[in-house]
């Protein structure tokens, strides 16, 4: 029998920090596509900045942030 995991054992939540563009949103869901993303919220400031939090399967989560650090727009990830 195997053991319960915890939620936060199951998924990662990745922080990204990039520049506001037109369609920066819609390039960070098709660079996400084959990842599996289970929730993903986006926030704009004044300056042109944004903030994405993206929650992903734990197993994907190397590869959705090598994904997310490919990306022009993208200044950090966490």
């Amino acid at each position: 029998m195997r053991e319960a995991t915890s939620d936060e054992q199951l998924h990662r939540t990745l922080t990204v920090t990039l520049h506001h563009n037109h369609g920066t949103l819609c390039r960070i869901t098709a660079v996400l596509n084959s990842v599996g993303v289970v929730a993903l919220t986006y926030a704009t400031t004044p300056g042109g900045h944004a903030t994405a939090e993206i929650l992903v399967p734990g197993a994907n989560a190397a590869r959705a942030q090598a994904k997310l650090r490919r990306m022009v727009d993208v200044t950090d990830v966490t």
